[in-house]
């Protein structure tokens, strides 16, 4: 008897580590396109500023704009960014992989995202910036339980403080051992963001309101 209790048990832990990675995991995964756009953007946009590289940051000017112009744009924005990553400047290299990414992230093509977000982190042309936060957007787009533990791995070396992506890479962390069921495991990374005051205040409260619901 005490091991049917004990599988019960086992299974009511599963299926509440699900429910939180549903609850939370989307999420996390939802602001994936908007930290792409944001963050990639603004660095391409400097390593233009810095290097004077006129020509390439009017054509990603431009396939930015295609991509925001609908879904009949879309492959034409596609074709646009191929075009640029082609040419082989790294900096825009990595944006326009990020911006293919956020592409098939609207149109719900996570696997073909990922792929492009896997050629910024594996190309160690690309600035240690955009590789890590390539890893963070993998993580955020591509996690369940069979992965996780690769991706905590992976996750890491960005999540030390002097990392631009530690905070992000922190949570990502704990949401991946939820994944996994490694709930104790996830309670002190959470607690930690949560009393941090230089954490995100949003992501603070977040932390809090999971921590709440794991019994913490």
């Amino acid at each position: 008897m005490v091991d049917i209790f004990q599988e019960v048990e086992e299974d009511l832990k599963r299926e509440r580590n699900e429910a939180l990675w549903r609850k939370y995991g989307k999420y996390i995964v939802g602001v994936a396109a908007v930290i792409v756009l944001g963050v990639a953007g603004r660095e391409g946009w400097k390593s233009y500023e810095e290097n004077s590289r006129i020509e390439n940051g009017t054509r990603m000017a431009n396939a930015i704009e295609l991509a925001q112009a609908g879904e009949e744009k879309q492959d034409a924005a596609l074709g646009a960014l191929d075009a640029i990553i082609a040419d082989g400047d790294a900096g825009f290299v990595a944006l326009g992989h990020f911006q293919k990414a956020a592409i098939y992230l609207r149109a719900g093509a996570k696997d073909s995202a990922v792929a492009e977000l896997e050629a910024i982190a594996g190309n160690s042309d690309v600035e240690k910036i955009y590789r890590d936060l390539a890893v963070v957007q993998i993580a955020m787009n591509n996690a369940d339980a069979s992965n996780a533990k690769d991706l905590v791995s992976r996750l890491e070396p960005i999540a030390v403080p002097e990392n631009p992506w530690y905070y992000s890479a922190r949570e990502m962390i704990a949401m991946l051992h939820i994944a996994a069921g490694e709930v104790e495991a996830a309670k002190p990374l959470l607690t930690e963001i949560a009393d941090d005051s230089e954490a995100p205040s949003g992501m603070r409260a977040r932390a809090s309101e999971i921590l709440k619901a794991i019994g913490a």
